[in-house]
Formats: structure tokens, C-alpha cells, sequence
């Protein structure tokens, strides 16, 4: 598996997520006060990648951020059109951790024989039923962002109200508001249960939140759920909700 960094800028200046700015240093620069946001990936970096695979490996699968959230699944489809067809775009419909769930069924597809046309179909079940639940720890990079006005950021802010955001169906909505962190963490795992009453595979992420991790493990564990995975967010999720932000993706086993 290889990655293409997303574009993070900072104070107007772009740079390669995980290559030239860390996810920490994303979050040092949120705290003190600069503009951050993000961009679609680099279609020259896609073509060059692109270049290098394909001198080893017959065909490549190209899996990306929503394209409901992001542009990349359209720059890398009209890069992937200069490869006579080998190679397959892919619109994971999610994000973050939830992206580890479409490549690994893409892989286990693959593996059991399903055609690079018939792939999408293929993994189109388990696609729908991936979903990422997130909780910022303030209203101040959402309203920051404009993704909150004004009044709801003093008001939420005055009574500690925190947004759930729920990633599905390739977008990311505000679900619902709740009272203070704590309630926010145990909401996470009402509304896991409630989606994976079965249980789940869940990876968790958080943006310069380390110590969140443990208390939402605790919250989640119980039979049937699996933590494959806890990692920090990368820009897509962080530069829009703020450090602080913990958040779980999750998809039926």
C-alpha cells in the first residue's frame, strides 16, 4: 500500500500532509491562531506515483477521501485516464479510519478473484455500512471555519455543548448536541452499539488527544467490538474540527 499526501495549508502556504507537516504540528498552529485548511490532493503527485507502480505492477487500485468531501476522487480519475484503463479509481465514501475498512475489503475481494471492473460492486455492500462518529472538544474550529455561526458558537460554548459528527453515506453532518465531554465520550459508544449491535471493527482516531483514547476504549469495549487500530487524525479531520477532536470508524465484521 502506498500514500499521497493531502495538502494542508497553513497561514497560505501548502504543504504535503505527513511529508513536510506533521499531524502535530497541524495542531500547533490551530492553537495558536493561524488559518489552516486543507486542499485535494496534488494531481502531479498522483501521476507520479502512479508512473512508479505501474513499472512494477500491472495495475493499480487508487482509493481516496469522499468525493462528497473532497476533490481527490476527481483529480485522480482524470489522472487515472492517462493510463489506458490501468487504473481504478476507487470513492471510499468515508474518511480517516474509515478508509482502512474499504482497502481492506478491496483486498480481500481481490483475492478472491473479483475483476478490477467488477470491484466497486463488489465492495459496495461493506461500503454503506462503514460509518465515522467524531467529537470536537470545542466549537472553536468549527465556527472558525464557518461551519457554525456566531450565536451557536457563544451559546454552545456557554452551555458546553459539544456536536456529534457523523460520517456516512459519504458525508460528514452534525447529528446532535450533547453537554459536556464526558456525555459526548459515552454517546460515541450508545450510538456504536446502536449502529453494530453485533459488534464491530472499529479504529479509532484522535487530533492531539491522546489521552482520550483510553477512557472511549473502555466505553466501547464489550463482545464483538475490535479495536484494529488507534491512530492521529490526519488534516481532512483535524484542520476542520480542532485538536482535541476524538473520533471512532467503524464496519460490521
Amino acid at each position: 500500500m502506498h500514500l499521497v499526501p493531502q495538502q494542508v495549508i497553513i497561514e497560505g502556504r501548502s504543504l504535503r500532509d505527513f511529508v513536510e507537516v506533521a499531524p502535530a504540528q497541524v495542531a500547533e498552529a490551530q492553537k495558536a491562531g493561524k488559518r489552516v485548511s486543507t486542499s485535494q490532493i496534488n494531481p502531479a503527485d498522483l501521476e507520479a506515483i502512479y508512473q512508479n507502480l505501474l513499472q512494477k505492477f500491472d495495475w493499480i487500485v487508487s482509493v481516496h477521501a469522499s468525493s462528497k468531501l473532497s476533490g481527490t476522487v476527481a483529480s485522480a480519475e482524470m489522472v487515472a485516464k492517462r493510463f489506458a484503463g490501468k487504473v481504478k479509481v476507487i470513492d471510499s465514501l468515508t474518511l480517516n479510519g474509515g478508509l482502512s475498512f474499504v482497502i481492506g475489503e478491496c483486498r480481500k475481494k481481490l483475492a478472491e478473484g473479483v475483476s478490477m471492473e467488477g470491484l466497486e460492486a463488489a465492495i459496495s455492500p461493506l461500503r454503506a455500512k462503514v460509518r465515522g462518529l467524531a467529537l470536537p472538544a470545542t466549537l472553536e474550529y468549527l465556527h472558525r471555519g464557518g461551519r457554525i455561526s456566531g450565536l451557536q458558537h457563544m451559546l454552545g460554548s456557554f452551555l458546553k455543548m459539544l456536536p456529534i459528527i457523523e460520517v456516512s453515506d459519504g458525508l460528514a453532518r452534525p447529528t446532535e448536541r450533547l453537554r459536556g465531554w464526558h456525555r459526548g465520550l459515552e454517546r460515541l459508544a450508545e450510538l456504536l452499539r446502536k449502529y453494530y449491535p453485533a459488534g464491530a471493527r472499529v479504529v479509532i482516531a484522535h487530533a492531539d488527544k491522546p489521552e482520550a483514547v483510553e477512557p472511549l476504549q473502555k466505553l466501547i469495549a464489550s463482545e464483538g467490538v475490535a479495536v484494529e487500530d488507534v491512530r492521529e487524525c490526519g488534516p481532512a479531520v483535524s484542520a476542520h474540527t480542532g485538536p482535541g477532536t476524538i473520533a471512532l470508524f467503524a464496519a460490521p465484521h
